[in-house]
């Protein structure tokens, strides 16, 4: 066979080149599927949510350690569940138990009494209040404030608040402890604010404090969440809160308190020496 008929027979029918056998970089993997991304990345809302739902436990389990002993010991005086003020201290200082918040409005106002001037709360222009509250976190809203400095408040304490230093004067304006409870509380009761600083009294107090908004708003303490989480911030059970999430935030909290609650059968754990 000549050179020329070989190599026409390699060509195959009509002269055509023979089609290559496919690589096997080109060969489709059979049985192997597309890969596909993750629930993450094609939902980067819900990597969000898996974050926030794991930073939220972190924080509960930080307020758990630091504090269950001394909220434990307060709620089973009270009807206020442990779960309520666990997910209160997180709202309102993360389990910080030297947290302090310094309220310029209120100060002006008790230094105002302080001098025989606005008998109550309101004195101050509306927008400077707004300005000031909103540079600290978590304020108390301005409702809370006219709750207690009220007239009554004035003409009862104006005489003490006289006699006070203006370092004195200051920590009466100040937001204090766990669960962040306003030096002016302790005016007219015993005590000194220096004392809010201390686990069992503050937690004590918070539940004194809750009780009385339920005397006074027929509030259940042991059901209607959401208007004690509001009267805390705000000083009414539908007032509306400077941090708009302030109630959801709380409520969450309290499912996730009680879940770390169940396994411990309410036993009194010894509180961490870091909460003091």
């Amino acid at each position: 066979m000549s050179q020329m008929m070989a190599k026409e027979l390699e060509r195959g029918p009509a002269g055509r080149e023979p089609l290559a056998s496919p690589s096997r970089e080109q060969s489709p993997r059979l049985g192997s599927p597309p890969a596909t991304p993750s629930l993450e990345e094609a939902h980067p809302e819900v990597a969000i949510r898996r974050g926030t739902a794991r930073t939220e436990q972190q924080l509960m389990e930080r307020v758990f350690e630091r504090c269950h002993g001394f909220i434990l010991a307060a709620s089973q005086a009270s009807s206020v569940p442990a779960e309520f003020l666990g997910a209160l201290t997180a709202n309102e200082s993360g389990g910080n138990p030297h947290a302090v918040r310094f309220e310029p409005a209120v100060y002006r106002h008790l230094k105002a009494v302080a001098g025989g001037q606005s008998p109550r709360w309101g004195g101050i222009r509306r927008e400077e209040l707004a300005t000031e509250l909103g540079e600290v976190l978590h304020p108390k809203a301005g409702q809370f404030h006219a709750h207690y400095l009220s007239a009554p408040f004035a003409a009862r304490h104006a005489a003490e608040l006289g006699s006070l230093t203006d370092e004195a004067l200051r920590e009466l304006a100040s937001s204090w402890g766990f669960t962040q409870i306003m030096g002016f509380h302790m005016v007219g009761r015993p005590g000194t604010v220096r004392d809010l600083r201390e686990p069992n009294f503050h937690f004590r107090l918070a539940t004194q404090l809750l009780a009385e908004f339920a005397q006074d708003y027929q509030l259940d303490l042991t059901c209607e969440y959401e208007e004690l989480f509001r009267c805390w911030n705000t000083g009414q059970p539908y007032g509306t809160t400077k941090d708009p999430a302030y109630v959801v935030n709380g409520l969450r909290r309290m499912a996730i308190y009680k879940r770390l609650i169940e396994p411990s059968g309410d036993r009194v754990i010894e509180p961490s020496r870091r909460a003091g």
